[in-house]
This record gives structure tokens, sequence and C-alpha cells, in this order.
């Protein structure tokens, strides 16, 4: 389980449309893939999937938000959200988390540029993943199968891809080891 976790790691984290991925030193076996976002809602029953496209909900593009709009969405909804997956990993540690915990300390004067350089570096070349993540296996774990899939969700994106090089990834928060 622990191998297959480091190759799915490694993939879903290679790259985002920020970082480019590097090729991966294994293949991920289906059985590692990562468990559905525990807040993805269930499909709708087939006479409701029929209904009007005007009753869906209205359409989500963050790129197109203000910052205000994109403040209001991470206050209201993001903040609340990940707060709940985060405390539920760790109560103590993440009691009192806030902005400046992704964002880091440029969040106290209105920044939330992200990747986030003040966050674990992940290492540049992914057939060294395997290595960094069994220094942290737990957090390693939580962020592949808890937080990169809430945040895509809360994103409305789709999680990293490495064969399309594109969705949510870790690279969309964390910045590489420059060594």
């Amino acid at each position: 389980m622990k191998h297959s976790l480091f190759a799915l790691l490694a993939l879903s984290c290679a790259g985002s449309p920020s970082t480019p991925p590097a090729a991966p030193a294994e293949p991920i076996p289906s059985a590692a893939a990562p468990a559905p976002s525990e807040s993805a809602a269930p499909a709708p029953p087939a006479s409701e999937s029929a209904a009007p496209a005007a009753s869906a909900a209205p359409a989500f593009d963050w790129d197109k938000m203000d910052k205000e709009a994109r403040g209001k969405y991470m206050k209201e909804t993001v903040m609340p959200k990940m707060k709940e997956v985060f405390t539920a990993f760790d109560a103590k540690k993440y009691a009192d988390m806030n902005c400046a915990t992704c964002h880091g300390s440029a969040a106290k004067s209105g920044a939330f540029t992200m990747p986030n350089p003040e966050l674990p570096k992940l290492p540049a070349d992914m057939s060294k993943f395997k290595e960094w993540a069994s220094k942290k296996p737990k957090m390693t774990e939580f962020m592949v199968k808890h937080v990169k899939p809430e945040m895509a969700a809360l994103l409305h994106e789709p999680e990293y891809n490495p064969e399309t090089k594109s969705g949510f990834g870790c690279g969309e928060c964390h910045t590489p080891a420059t060594k």
C-alpha cells in the first residue's frame, strides 16, 4: 500500500498547469487511485438528471471572478470546508487555521498568490519523491487523499491528470525545491 501511495502521489503531484511534471518513476496501479472527495455529491436519480439546464447551478469560473468575489468564496466556502478537513486530520495543529496557513505571511497584507513558497517544497525531480514522502507518510497520504481532491472540487476543477497535464495538482499550492 505504501509503495502504491508513493507512486500515486508522485504522479498526482508531478505537476500542475504551473509546474510541468517529470516522467513518472513507475505506473500507478488502478487500486492506488485516491478515494473520491468526501464532499462529492452523489449522482442525482435519473429523473433529476433530465432536469432543464436552467435549474443547474450557476457556472463557476475562478479565472473570471474578481478579487472581491474570490475573497468571499474563499472566506464563506473554501475556508470552512478546508478547516474541517484539516482539523479532522490534526485538531490541535489546525485549531487556529486561517488564510496564512495556506497562503503564507503575505496573506496578512492581502496578497494571496499561489503557489506559496512558504509551504513545504516538493522535489523537483519526481524520481526522488518516494524518499521525500517517506519522511512524512501520514501528511503525504492526507494531502493526496483529502486536501488535493477537496480543493479540486471546491475550485470546480478536475484533479491533476499527468496524461493531459491539466487539473488541480500539488503544484497549485507547493513550489518545487531548487536543489
